[in-house]
This record gives C-alpha cells, sequence and structure tokens, in this order.
C-alpha cells in the first residue's frame, strides 16, 4: 500500500510539472537546425489542445517552420508544420459543410 502511495505522488508531481511547463521551441536534429525565435515564425501550435478556441495571437497568421531530409535508410524525417496556427485550426476544427 505504501508503494502505491509513492507511485500515484510522483505521478502527481510529474502531472503538475508538466502542466506548468511552457511551450518549447521548435526541434530539430544535425540535418534540420530549428530557427531562432526571432518572429520570422509562429510559435509552435497544435491546433487539437485548442478545440473552439480560433487563433488570432500576434503571430497566428505567421508560417511555422518545417523541414524535412530523407535519411540513408529510405526514412523521411519530418519536423514542424509551416502552415499557420490560424490554417491548421481551421483544417483541424472547421468541417467545411456549411448547412443551415
Amino acid at each position: 500500500m505504501k508503494s502505491m502511495l509513492h507511485v500515484v505522488a510522483f505521478t502527481l508531481l510529474m502531472a503538475a510539472q508538466g502542466a506548468g511547463a511552457e511551450t518549447t521551441w521548435y526541434t530539430g536534429d544535425e540535418h534540420c537546425r530549428p530557427p531562432k525565435d526571432d518572429g520570422t515564425y509562429s510559435a509552435p501550435y497544435d491546433a487539437k489542445e485548442h478545440p473552439g478556441d480560433y487563433p488570432s495571437f500576434p503571430g497566428a497568421d505567421k508560417p511555422g517552420w518545417s523541414c524535412s531530409y530523407q535519411r540513408g535508410d529510405g526514412v523521411m524525417v519530418q519536423y514542424g508544420n509551416s502552415l499557420t496556427p490560424q490554417q491548421q485550426w481551421l483544417a483541424v476544427w472547421h468541417s467545411g459543410n456549411d448547412i443551415n
């Protein structure tokens, strides 16, 4: 019972730390170096995390950073998404069926 309480406490601690974490900037690798946060690209955005909340923040109309390449074994590696946050949100949350 005591070890179960430790597991629950540890899980709650990790969840609390994750909830307070800010959005990280883009990640990449030696082939795809992420851009600097200089206003050229929008911040990383995941439309699935914002149902009913169309992005209107500053930079929501700027494209996201993306980079892709093919590894030696033929696997395609993709980082980021070049759509703007507004385009991403519409692609996920707008059905396109305007039937009244």
